[in-house]
């Protein structure tokens, strides 16, 4: 791996050099500076983290996080300060929302163990994820496939699953899969889902897009049925097509048809998209369960919705989402939200599932929380069928 370059802007000189010195020890290219003024001039785009005090008299940090959304960053961000951690979070939150990358907030004065942490997670991230991390979808789009191309790749069928595991955190045992939809452009290579789903959804092709990533997993479900292997399918939809009446129907006589078994089928949608106008959704969501699906709410935590909706929409399922899950092992605000998602939804009888356990700490945590079920790349990263097959005969013979 070619050396990481981070760059510390702080205007307390001594804690910059400071924050350097630790960054340096573990093998940073350091870039530093007390003077806010010249980030501009110190940024690049080959910088890989970016470690940045909030407040500062000339140049406030929440200027400088306009200044790396506006320039499309692909750096993460370390957030530090001595004022309010309230204050602290409130720029985290900012820039979640506007697609940066942070990697923990860290209140001063903190030890040189603590951003330590922070530093070695990330590079644990980066060699866990190696070549399989999807491309930054806030890269500019310039060279991004356009609608026709999408179009044509669902004609040629150049679309294709990967399956990533889930596991009961209690027990180890696996318990299902979740079916992640790829694009693999022949001359632009992976085209990341969170590009490419918005794409389809802006031009008419959500159905195409929904309809071929079901019935693919509803096949393979059922292959593996026939094979002894009885997993969970849980399935990505759209709110897109949650308002065709005859869906519910459709789906259910496509599984009776497959042989797969209905009560083992999942389907997943995201709190943000849902949370906007629940009641126009409640119909169709109510039939899917009479038809015997399961529902999960996914990425709960970024949506904003109020108990009255959780409690009218017919989940069975909740997912926390993975930006409060990675950090909960370094960042108490993001364990108390996950903490307080999973009372809250054994208090409504909702089981409950983690994304994003990239670390043995963050399983443990979960555990001690009881947290039904997690994946991550921890756990294991996605898999084609027959990959999820050896990896299960492995797991299972104990290697």
């Amino acid at each position: 791996m070619n050396s990481l370059k981070l760059l510390v802007v702080d205007d307390e000189a001594d804690f910059a050099d400071f924050v350097s010195e630790v960054a340096r020890n573990m093998n940073f290219e350091v870039l530093s500076t007390d003077n806010p003024l010249m980030f501009a001039d110190l940024y690049s785009t080959t910088i890989n983290i970016i470690i940045l005090d909030l407040f500062m008299p000339r140049v406030d940090g929440i200027e400088l996080l306009r200044f790396l959304y506006e320039n499309k960053t692909s750096a993460s961000i370390i957030f530090m300060s001595g004022k309010d951690r309230s204050v602290l979070h409130s720029a985290q939150k900012l820039a979640v929302e506007q697609g940066l990358d942070v990697l923990g907030v860290l209140q001063k004065p903190f030890r040189a163990e603590d951003l330590e942490q922070v530093l070695t997670e990330y590079i644990q991230d980066l060699n866990l994820h190696g070549s399989d991390q999807e491309p930054d979808p806030d890269q500019p789009t310039a060279h991004m496939p356009a609608p026709a191309e999408l179009r044509q790749a669902i004609e040629d069928k150049a679309l294709f699953l990967s399956y990533q595991p889930q596991i009961n955190l209690s027990s180890g045992e696996v318990t299902g899969v979740e079916a992640l939809i790829r694009w693999q452009h022949p001359d632009k290579g992976r085209i990341p889902a969170s590009y490419f789903i918005p794409l389809a959804e802006e031009n008419g092709l959500i159905s195409d897009v929904t309809t071929f990533a079901t019935t693919t997993a509803i096949r393979q479900m059922a292959e593996w049925q026939d094979k002894g292997i009885n997993l969970r399918m849980s399935i990505n939809f759209s709110p897109k097509i949650l308002d065709n009446l005859e869906m519910p129907g459709k789906l259910a006589r496509y599984v009776a048809k497959s042989g797969a078994d209905i009560s083992n089928i999942t389907i997943e949608v995201t709190e943000t998209a849902l949370m906007a106008d629940v009641a126009k959704y409640m119909d169709i969501l109510a039939r899917l369960r009479m038809k015997g699906f399961s529902l999960a709410i996914d990425d709960f935590g970024t949506g904003y919705s109020s108990l009255k909706q959780l409690v009218r929409a017919p989940f069975s399922k909740l997912k926390i989402d993975q930006l409060f899950v990675r950090k909960m092992d370094i960042d108490n605000e993001c364990r108390t939200i996950v903490e307080i998602s999973i009372l809250l939804a054994h208090k409504l009888g909702m089981q409950v599932i983690a994304e994003g356990i990239e670390n043995e700490k963050v399983n443990n945590i979960l555990r001690e929380l009881d947290c039904d079920e997690g994946q991550g790349y921890w756990i294991a990263k996605p898999m084609q069928a027959d990959e999820i097959e050896a990896w299960l005969a492995k797991r299972a013979a104990g290697k």
